[in-house]
């Protein structure tokens, strides 16, 4: 066994402490993380995930009260938790298999029926969730950006004249199609009361779908008109956060390719979204 596989064996040992160490095997680390190291094992002849964070836990993250929702949320398609340590972050819970949204197409009528069947049936929480407050602190992590970013992440204030309990986070790694068509939702660690617009839009930007799929989505989701200046306010709010988290994980060291990818990424966005009318 290599030095990483009996640290990993020792992690899932002091969350599972009634467990047969010498049965815990098999790990394979698992693509797709960017603030968490996922590895899936088998016990007894079954699989599960080890999530590691890496490092402290960044703003707006709730142990805790992630941890109610993976205990609390079986009908929202959250994965059947077995340990969580609300200390370190780390989480046992069993494997889901199926199809990772990043690696299927996926039209907007389904995504927008797999939203709503999310937000009807996630555990309601209290706490606000405010994706440019993140942006203003991951800028002040990283030591600033571009002038014209700090400008418009100063200027806008996030005030949602509807909230619903949202992920916050639903990027195509999160989102897995189950083989009996259904959904399983990972990585709650940004839940809060948001618009709902908000989990629609990251849904669309984050599948690459076309842009004029996303007001017809936003109708079909709210079952008749929407505003246009809502839809920006969130397509903004977003690129704004996911720029300003990148900036904050480069300064801190994690330079990795994808990182680097999504700066670039979210900068060409953010500077389309502001220019595009309304």
């Amino acid at each position: 066994m290599t030095a990483q596989a009996a640290a990993l064996r020792a992690r899932v040992a002091r969350l599972c402490p009634d467990w047969d160490r010498g049965r815990i095997s098999g790990f394979i680390y698992l693509e797709g993380g960017y603030s968490n190291d996922n590895y899936r094992f088998e016990y007894g002849g079954e699989r599960f995930v080890l999530r590691v964070p890496r490092g402290r836990p960044g703003p707006f993250v709730d142990r805790a009260l992630e941890r109610r929702i993976y205990e609390e949320g079986a009908a929202a398609g959250v994965p059947p938790l077995v340990a969580f340590d609300v200390a370190s972050g780390d989480m046992i819970c069993r494997w889901v298999a199926g199809t990772l949204l990043t690696d299927r197409h996926t039209d907007g009528t389904e995504l927008v029926t797999y939203l709503r069947h999310l937000h009807e049936h996630v555990p309601a929480v209290e706490r606000r969730y405010d994706p440019l407050a993140q942006a203003r602190e991951s800028l002040e992590r990283a030591g600033g950006g571009p002038p014209w970013l700090e400008r418009v992440a100063a200027e806008r204030r996030w005030e949602p004249e509807q909230l619903t309990t949202c992920h916050n986070d639903l990027n195509p790694w999160n989102v897995i199609r189950t083989p009996d068509d259904g959904w399983t939702t990972l990585d709650w660690e940004w839940v809060g009361r948001n618009d709902p617009l908000f989990d629609l839009v990251t849904l669309h930007q984050s599948g690459n779908l076309e842009p004029a799929e996303l007001p017809a989505m936003a109708r079909a989701y709210l079952g008749g008109a929407v505003d246009p200046l809502r839809l920006s306010r969130c397509v903004v709010a977003l690129w704004l956060r996911e720029t300003a988290w990148a900036l904050a994980e480069l300064a801190a060291g994690n330079d990795r390719p994808e990182i680097v990818a999504q700066r670039e990424l979210g900068l060409r966005r953010l500077a389309e979204s502001l220019a595009a009318p309304g």
